[in-house]
């Protein structure tokens, strides 16, 4: 569970979020206001994402592309991508990441800062990050389009998981350029490993449930939820 707090030029707004994933590109976010249950229910099992609102006893379904995601979380980014970005690693397969040795003079004392560059084969997207040893923990990352170089993103990571298995952040502070948005996401409860039922990425339409358009009523764009609980 995660504590969410997003700010742009129309205000400030705080949520809450629990996330479950599933490499290499499944996914769950329940989206919860001030008071009681979830107020959102994002969940796509690679090939269809699901959108719950309970409060209005609605659903909609939609191929897992690339919009729909961008549409719901404000991110133009595919599951794979998503999942990476929350796990605070490359975006790109291990066997094909790329490390260079960076160096800086420092102000003071003469010194020189080094550190790696990590980058992503150029695709839809350039990604490109920052980790203080070879395939260590990432620090910060940008996310650039593929074509243009244009940023979509930028996001820095703090407060990782100590000791043995994975080093996931806990703490997440994503930069939307096209909204102009800053979304901090500090974890409340994990994050922690775990056997997760497929089920849950593809959950059923609870009965009574009535099938409406979300992705259009929805505001835009979702900045991770923070607006969408509220319509047009």
């Amino acid at each position: 569970m995660f504590r969410g707090e997003s700010e742009a030029p129309g205000g400030k707004e705080r949520f809450k979020v629990a996330i479950a994933l599933l490499p290499p590109d499944r996914l769950r976010l329940e989206f919860f206001g001030p008071v009681g249950g979830p107020r959102l229910i994002v969940a796509s099992d690679g090939t269809t994402v699901r959108v719950l609102r309970p409060a209005d006893r609605a659903f909609d379904s939609a191929p897992a592309t690339i919009p729909s995601m961008d549409r719901l979380l404000g991110l133009p980014l595919d599951g794979r991508q998503i999942l990476a970005l929350l796990e605070g690693r490359p975006m790109c397969d291990p066997d094909v990441t790329e490390h260079q040795v960076m160096t800086k003079a420092a102000v003071a004392f003469g010194r020189t800062l080094a550190w790696y560059q990590v980058t992503c084969p150029p695709d839809d997207i350039r990604y490109e990050a920052r980790c203080e040893d070879r395939g260590g923990i990432l620090r910060q990352a940008t996310v650039r389009e593929g074509i243009s170089g244009a940023m979509i993103l930028q996001v820095e990571y703090g407060d990782h998981e100590e000791g043995l298995g994975p080093r996931w952040p806990r703490r997440i502070r994503l930069r939307m350029e096209r909204s102009r948005a800053t979304v901090t996401l500090s974890a409340l409860e994990g994050p922690e490993a775990g056997d997760v039922p497929e089920e849950v990425f593809s959950p059923p339409v609870p009965e009574g449930f009535e099938r409406r358009s979300l992705f259009v009523s929805l505001a835009a764009p979702g900045l991770l939820g923070s607006t969408a609980g509220e319509e047009r």
